[in-house]
């Protein structure tokens, strides 16, 4: 079976910006996160091998989201003003690399990856479609075929987040006691913090996760508020109308207008065109470990220790880092 590797590119890139203390490429400009995502990339594509690859963006334009609720992410703080600079040289790696990634105005890149991943479920090749990512509103997305690889995803059983947690049904069964596709309905019922998405005042993770036991579907729970008692049906009397305008917000568009030819997608790398960015950047770790002649498997390169405080005065600890070697 053929393997696709669907990346989200900006939740790679703020991760790997936040875990790396400062790292300058060789111009003398600040590449923490061109060197953190590397890392993520090269460690991915050596454990999933895929036999293709695509990378999803998100643009600076307004989304669908915002249009419907102008406070959408509105409580997120600015970007770091040495954060974008570094995107140009993500998309380079990844033209080096061969990689194709899309973006596309009103859409976030989960979208975009929402999108792709339904078209080759319905497509006449038979994909495996694993998503890395640590945005948790890809995990409505799991199914039979499609797994979600998760840097920051908790096993119950484990107690601390791990890199290789490939997370599939059985996984979301295990940590919310849901379906994935009730990761919406979930997600709409306690809200989103991270997003500024609202949810039913008083409704925590656990009543949530009963209920949808119980009711399934969003819909179905409020057809049925007077079964509940008194203290839960008056909070979902009072937020019915916020969950439900929640769920537009939450559930991701498998309709984003995107095109591409099946075999630009394919993962075949020309490491020496690999190699030379990497010396254009002056990642010397990285050039170090990249496969000659034949080999096909880099080796990931080792990351610098990470100071308690990194400049900025933002703390960035040990547990951050791990996620990303």
């Amino acid at each position: 079976m053929k393997r696709l590797l669907l990346i989200d590119g900006n939740s790679l890139f703020h991760r790997a910006y936040h875990a790396l203390p400062p790292i300058t490429d060789k111009s003398g400009e600040v590449a923490n996160a061109v060197f953190g995502f590397s890392n993520m990339l090269i460690k991915a594509t050596n454990e999933i091998k895929p036999t293709h690859v695509v990378c999803a963006f998100d643009t600076s334009a307004p989304t669908f989201r915002h249009i419907e609720f102008e406070k959408y992410k509105a409580t997120r703080p600015a970007p770091p003003p040495d954060l974008y600079p570094q995107l140009p040289k993500v998309k380079k790696v990844l033209d080096a690399f061969g990689i194709v990634y899309f973006e596309k105005e009103g859409y976030e890149a989960d979208d975009i990856l929402a999108t792709l991943a339904k078209k080759f479920q319905i497509s006449n090749f038979k994909f495996q479609i694993i998503i890395l990512s640590g945005d948790r509103d890809c995990l409505q997305l799991v199914d039979g075929n499609v797994k979600v690889q998760m840097p920051s995803f908790t096993k119950v059983s484990e107690g601390k987040p791990r890199w290789g947690v490939l997370v599939g049904a059985k996984e979301v069964r295990e940590k919310y006691g849901l379906e994935p596709h009730q990761m919406v309905d979930y997600k709409s019922l306690v809200g989103d913090v991270s997003d500024n998405v609202p949810g039913v005042t008083g409704i925590g993770p656990k009543t949530a996760a009963s209920l949808l036991q119980k009711y399934h579907t969003l819909e179905n729970l409020f057809k049925h508020m007077d079964e509940q008692p008194e203290s839960v049906r008056s909070k979902l009397k009072d937020g019915k109308e916020t969950a439900l305008a929640a769920k537009k917000l939450v559930e991701l568009d498998r309709r984003v207008g995107i095109e591409f030819e099946l075999g630009k997608l394919e993962f075949k790398p020309d490491w020496e065109k690999v190699r030379r960015e990497y010396e254009e950047l002056g990642f010397k770790s990285i050039v170090a470990k990249l496969p000659r002649g034949r080999e096909e498997v880099p080796q990931v390169p080792n990351v610098p220790k990470v100071p308690k405080v990194s400049k900025g005065g933002t703390i960035r600890s040990q547990k951050q880092l791990e996620l990303i070697k």
